[in-house]
Parts: structure tokens; sequence; C-alpha cells
């Protein structure tokens, strides 16, 4: 598993959220993937009215993490904090930390496409990423900051293709202090 650590400064998300039921290991892949293939491109086009522009694509963000029956989900961007937010895009604000990045390769649009629900539903590379229990930095002393959402980002790009590249950051936390 390809991963680098990185500080990131504090930040804020705009975006579309919508509360999801815990189903498969604290997540809803199907909910979420309904929730991305529902997006049109007017939607995508007001949340990037607001970017900062430093990330070229979208984020996903899940506060599933924390133990509750329920999760929080969000379609956004990085946001520039000159813009006003309209009234349908939420906010998450995230304090500065320090993040696990995890490089994912591989065909993602089959888990966003439009759901067919007499097919069975396939995870894609990323949500098999999000499925691992064993964290590759877990022997270093560094743990899961579980305060603060997990993100994935999506590069703009072609996300049928084989060497599609995206981003799971986990927010970590240095135990050996």
């Amino acid at each position: 598993m390809n991963y680098r650590t990185e500080q990131k400064k504090a930040f804020i998300i705009a975006g579309y959220r919508q509360e999801m039921k815990k189903i498969e290991q604290d997540e809803n892949f199907y909910e979420i993937s309904n929730f991305w293939s529902n997006l049109t491109e007017a939607t995508i086009n007001q949340i990037m009215a607001v970017t900062d522009g430093t990330l070229q694509g979208l984020l996903g963000v899940s506060d599933s993490n924390k133990s509750q029956e329920q999760f929080k989900y969000m379609i956004g961007t990085k946001k520039n904090p000159d813009q006003t937010t309209s009234n349908d895009l939420a906010e998450t604000q995230f304090p500065a930390s320090k993040w696990a990045i995890i490089e994912c390769v591989g065909a993602i649009l089959a888990g966003v496409k439009a759901l067919d629900e007499n097919q069975p539903f396939e995870p894609n590379v990323l949500m098999q990423l999000k499925q691992s229990t064993r964290a590759p930095w877990a022997d270093e002393g560094i743990h899961e900051n579980i305060e603060i959402p997990r993100i994935e980002f999506y590069p703009f790009g072609d996300m049928e293709a084989e060497d599609y590249k995206c981003e799971l950051w986990i927010p970590i936390k240095d135990e050996k202090r």
C-alpha cells in the first residue's frame, strides 16, 4: 500500500451533505454511490463555484469513523475562505492536522454509476481499500484521529481507466508523545 504522511493547515470543505445509515464496516457504499450518481452538472458547478483552486477534483467526506448508527457524507471541494457559500451547500471545518494519504489506483466509476438493484453491487478499488482492516502505519505508533472525518480525493479524469489515481486521506495522531 502506497502512502505518505502530510501536515495540512486548517481548511474548510463546502458541498452537498447527506445523512446515511451505517451498513458495511461503518459505511453504506450503496447509498454513497447513489449520492454520487445523482450529481448533475449544475450541482457540480455550484460546488466548484466556491473552490479555492488548490485541488482539481471533488472530495468525498465521511464522518463514519465515529460510533453512531448514522453518519454524514459530503461531496464537495476545498473552499475559498473569501467565497460566500449558498444555502444549498454545507460546510465542514478541518483543523490543522497530520494526514496519512493513501494512493489508490484503478477504475472507480463502476461504484458510482447509476445503480441497478437487480445486479449485485461490486465495491470499487477505493471501497475495497476503505474496508481494509489494517493500517500500514500501525506499527509506527500512529493511530487514526477519529475526531476528524476521513476524506476521499477524486481528481478530474477518466474514472473508468485502470490507471486512474485517487486518494484516501486519513487523519492521524502520533501516540508516541
